[in-house]
């Protein structure tokens, strides 16, 4: 359909779950790279428990984008938020990694249409 609204194609998985993955994805590498010794880095910056936190909360907000798929897109700018935050909070947010994969799970979370029900 050119111009006239999403449309969609056979019935697939109804949760959002490529960004949630990418969310815990990006959570998991903030949290792993202060622990890693890497020999180019000069100074790693381990602000107590800004990773940590910042990591739960791209595993919370993961949680609810597949509890609540209806409200993705809120959660998806959520998601884009602590990944912007997280630059400053968990080691340049996990040397980018991090960073990179909480936006791009964030804007596909905003993104997403969900294909509207058969019976309604």
């Amino acid at each position: 359909m050119l111009l006239t609204g999403h449309r969609c194609a056979a019935p697939g998985p109804t949760r959002p779950w490529t960004p949630a993955v990418l969310a815990l994805a990006a959570a998991a590498t903030v949290v792993v790279v202060p622990l890693v010794n890497l020999p180019f880095l000069a100074l790693q910056q381990t602000w107590g428990m800004l990773p940590v936190l910042t990591a739960a909360g791209w595993a919370t907000l993961a949680v609810r984008l597949l509890l609540r798929p209806q409200n993705s897109r809120t959660t998806g700018v959520w998601i884009m938020a602590v990944s912007l935050l997280s630059w400053f909070t968990a080691t340049f947010g996990g040397l980018g990694v991090g960073l990179l994969l909480g936006l791009t799970a964030g804007s596909l979370a905003v993104a997403r249409r969900p294909c509207p029900d058969a019976a309604g």
